[in-house]
Parts: C-alpha cells; sequence; structure tokens
C-alpha cells in the first residue's frame, strides 16, 4: 500500500495569511510607544513574517513548519477579530502577554505583569490572591482549547 502525502497549496496558504494583513491593518493597534519609535506593530509585523517566511520557504525547505505558522496565524486571526468586534485593545493584548507566560511555564512572571500592567493601566494592584486566581482561570482555558 502506498500512502499518498496531502498537502495544502501555496496560494491557499498565501491568500490566507494575506487576509490575516489586510485585518492588521484594518485594525491598527495603537502603539503605547512614542509615535517616533513605531511605525508599525509588532502584530502587524508577525503577520508580514509570516506570509514573507511562507512564499520563501514552503516547497522548497524540508525544514519549514507550515502547521507552526497556521498555529500563529489562527491565534493572531483571533486577536485581531476580537478587538475588531470591539473588545478593549489592552485586555486583548493582556490576555496574549499572559498566555504567552503561561505556555512558556512562567505562571509566576504571568502573575506579576498581570499586577504591573493593572497597576498601570487602572491605578490600583490586585492582590496576589486575585491575581493567581486570574492566571488559573487563563490557563484553565488555554489547558481545554
Amino acid at each position: 500500500m502506498v500512502s499518498q502525502m496531502i498537502t495544502i497549496e501555496k496560494e491557499y496558504v498565501l491568500e490566507k495569511l494575506y487576509s490575516l494583513i489586510q485585518l492588521c491593518q484594518q485594525t491598527d493597534i495603537p502603539s503605547t510607544e512614542p509615535v517616533s519609535s513605531q511605525l508599525f506593530n509588532g502584530y502587524m509585523l508577525s503577520a508580514q513574517q509570516m506570509f514573507d517566511l511562507t512564499e520563501q520557504e514552503y516547497g522548497l525547505n524540508d525544514h519549514f513548519e507550515l502547521g507552526e505558522v497556521m498555529r500563529q496565524a489562527n491565534k493572531l486571526w483571533k486577536l485581531m477579530n476580537r478587538i475588531q468586534n470591539g473588545e478593549k485593545v489592552y485586555k486583548v493584548v493582556l490576555e496574549d502577554e499572559l498566555e504567552n507566560f503561561i505556555k512558556q511555564g512562567q505562571k509566576i512572571n504571568a502573575i506579576k505583569h498581570y499586577r504591573r500592567v493593572m497597576k498601570k493601566q487602572f491605578g490600583k494592584e490586585p492582590t496576589l490572591r486575585a491575581s493567581k486566581d486570574y492566571i488559573d482561570s487563563l490557563q484553565n482555558d488555554l489547558n481545554t482549547i
């Protein structure tokens, strides 16, 4: 029995990544940095890098991980759509940052980061207990996906 390898067409993937770039342009998250320090936000840069990498490497480099590009693109798509649908930018971005800490096994850093951002954003630092509970709930949500 011969196994047949099924692949996703490169043009299809590039089309989807182009849609992601367009969504990032429409969403255009304002930078917290002074205007002179950043012309493009990190999400726009990530989308463009995924497009460029796929265009240059897909089908040519055995080490190219299309699945990883697709996972990152899906995450960014979800994040941009949440903002596009009216969720507060700071909340969506903060949850993304916290999820990254959690996925890297840095739960304590996630708690510290949450407390620091909440104090900066609202002038009131949540208790350690409340912060831990919030991070635990995010972690539980990640584990059920």
